[in-house]
């Protein structure tokens, strides 16, 4: 269903302020980038547990400007962020990438948000002192920081559908923090045993008796972060964070062409260990320094009727990938508030992938080199500048396949450049409000799977490698005006022009055969809107809205797939009382594109969701919440089902 014109009418009238403001401070690790360069918006751990967002994904899709992709088959949760989707917007775990190498997509949907303190999404001006490929903004997910001498959180929380125990979320976290430093020590465990089917739901290949078909998951993480603090201006931490989950996708079960398989991940597993570090080194002179492993395994099983899958009879796929790492920033104060900043950054991808369980694996290696400058001016007392320049080389190490005939392909070497550059101006309306535009021109260089890919299962054809194949580029506008209407309402409003030139495109070379190639041109153009806060003492308010137009310029692209024009998030919280909160919200999307030929819509829907917090005991809180509170039957993607009504039942304590 379409968004209904009251719903749009509200949006359009609160025009105003993102949901939260990225933090001030400069001395974070995480993220790298001058002051004035920070336009990120955040979600804080608060409203995602008010709004029942468990996961990165769902977080994510509370932003203006941000629509969260459900990847069909693959069972995904990824973004689109103004129109980029994952491969050309990068994501950072506390500041560290942590994209696949293989193919630069990552489920979302297994990062658990419970030990999250930020979810944060930089949209226009982007520094390039983070690293390469941000051709479309960047997502950074921060962990705790410990602050207090003992914190400590226990949480768990019980899920149910159609009157049966279907889910659980267990999250367990100990820290402690004094002048010398701080350690801390957290696990979480997200196990679903099956996802509820909506009352009334006719759908035999969906499931039966109110259960979705092979749809069950489960996710754990544990995170260990230490850190030193031997003085007021240096900091130094190491982090360990090992994430293991499995999962199942229900089959496509909707009116279209496309055949019912039942995939299942029995690993999806990632492992990091990473070191960050900031010395001044003196007045004005700052140091910072990253040292990182990523680890990433993936196990897939394919089955194509439900015979073989009760059989065990399917297609086996395994990854072995994993990075390594490594960059510093210098960072010169040169006038009173004027900074200078330089960073280099060195990563190498290995991919390695095979067939069957004793087959012997295809390796591919490539090697990312980053030099980016950055300047932060102050031009006048109401104005700031910032400028960033970077150039980014990629070269392939390694490239070699086992065929089937056991001959084994081996590619030349290539090697991709490019040059970005970007710039913003502010103007400080008042100490409360400003206005930014800002331009740029970054890129995005093609992965491993676009220029190695040997076939398209879901057409039958075969791909011809392109080992060569160019970055992708894109040019944006982006205004942004961002304020405070009082001590109780903030708001944002941005307008916003992007064009991606240079588009990497499935082209047909004839009725088998395709290839990869630089020949599409996109161009988005949209609004993104914000508003946050108190209607009175006992009601708060949060808004966000998003408008975004596709313009495709060349036919071979074809409809994109997984952005509605207009989203919206509304959600109310009322407190009549100190120790009671009641949340109500409702997200409501515009149709969109399953594929790319147009065949396939996802209807547009708006869903609800209720949630009530009791503080019992000081420390010690009950919630209740009933997630698609009326039951609706809606998709993110054509013929994928989402969750009926369903119910959580928690208890928190907090020290």
């Amino acid at each position: 269903m379409k968004l209904t014109k009251i719903s749009l009418a509200l949006c359009l009238a609160m025009t105003g302020q993102q949901l939260a403001h990225a933090d001030d401070s400069t001395e974070r690790l995480t993220v790298w980038g001058s002051q004035i360069a920070d336009t990120s918006t955040h979600i804080d751990q608060q409203t995602m547990a008010q709004l029942g967002k468990t996961n990165v994904a769902q977080a994510l899709s509370v932003i203006p400007g941000v629509s969260l992709q459900k990847s069909g088959n693959r069972n995904e949760l990824q973004v689109k962020v103004r129109g980029f989707d994952s491969r050309q917007v990068p994501v950072f775990y506390d500041g560290i990438p942590i994209y696949i190498p293989y193919d630069g997509n990552l489920d979302l949907g297994r990062f658990l948000s419970s030990d999250l303190d930020t979810v944060e999404v930089s949209k226009g001006y982007t520094s390039m002192l983070q690293g390469p490929n941000q051709m479309g903004g960047a997502i950074n997910l921060s962990t705790h920081k410990p602050e207090k001498p003992l914190e400590a959180t226990v949480a768990y929380h019980q899920g149910f559908t159609r009157n049966k125990s279907n889910a659980y979320d267990a999250h367990l976290a100990l820290a402690m923090s004094n002048k010398q430093g701080y350690l801390q020590l957290s696990g979480s465990r997200l196990k679903q045993d099956y996802l509820g089917l909506p009352y009334g739901t006719d759908n035999p290949v969906a499931g039966s008796d109110g259960k979705m078909v092979n749809s069950a998951a489960d996710d754990k993480r544990a995170i260990i972060k230490a850190g030193i603090t031997p003085n007021a201006s240096d900091e130094y931490n190491v982090t360990y964070l090992k994430q293991d989950g499995y999962k199942q996708n229900p089959p496509y079960s909707g009116n279209g062409k496309q055949k019912s398989h039942y995939w299942q991940w029995p690993d999806y597993d990632k492992e990091s260990y990473y070191y960050q570090g900031s010395t001044q080194l003196d007045d004005g002179l700052t140091l910072k320094s990253r040292l990182y492993h990523d680890v990433f395994a993936n196990t897939l099983m394919i089955y194509n009727s439900r015979m073989a899958l009760a059989r065990q009879k399917g297609f086996y796929s395994r990854y072995d990938d994993f990075s390594n790492g490594a960059a510093l920033q210098l960072t010169a104060d040169v006038a009173q508030a004027d900074q200078l900043s330089f960073a280099f950054h060195w990563k190498e991808d290995v991919h390695r992938e095979k067939d069957a369980p004793d087959a012997a694996y295809d390796r591919y290696r490539d090697q990312t080199l980053s030099l980016a400058g950055e300047y932060q001016w102050a031009m006048a007392p109401q104005w700031d500048a910032v400028a960033g320049v970077s150039y980014d080389r990629r070269k392939s190490l390694e490239g070699m396949q086992h065929e089937k005939d056991n001959g084994i392909t081996r590619y030349d070497d290539n090697r991709q450049h490019a040059f970005n550059w970007q710039a913003m101006v502010k103007y400080h309306v008042n100490p409360s409000d400003s206005l930014a535009l800002s331009l740029s021109e970054r890129s995005r260089f093609p992965t491993l799977k676009e220029r190695y890919t040997t076939s398209k299962p879901s057409t039958g054809q075969v791909a011809l490698v392109n080992p060569q194949l160019s970055p992708e580029r894109a040019k944006a506008l982006d205004i942004t005006y961002s304020g405070l209407v009082n001590d109780a309402w903030s708001y944002e409003a941005s307008l916003y022009y992007n064009r991606v030139q240079d588009a990497i495109l499935a082209i047909n070379i004839d009725a088998n055969t395709l290839q990869n190639r630089n020949s599409g041109r996109v161009d988005y153009h949209g609004v993104d809107v914000g508003l946050k806060g108190d209607v009175s003492d006992m009601l708060q308010l949060g808004l966000s809205y998003s408008y975004t137009h596709a313009n495709v310029k060349r036919q071979e692209i074809g409809e994109i797939t997984g952005l509605p024009k207009q989203m919206a998030n509304i959600w109310l919280t009322l407190s009549p009382w100190d120790t009671l909160k009641l949340t109500l919200a409702q997200e409501m999307r515009a149709s969109s594109y399953s594929n790319s030929d147009g065949s396939q819509l996802a209807a547009g829907f708006a869903v609800t969701r209720l949630q009530a917090d009791y503080q019992l005991l000081e420390q010690l809180n009950l919630n209740l919440a009933v997630n698609n509170l009326f039951d609706r039957q809606y998709q993110y993607a054509e013929g994928f089902l989402e969750q009926g009504r369903n119910f959580w039942l928690g208890i928190e304590y907090r020290l």
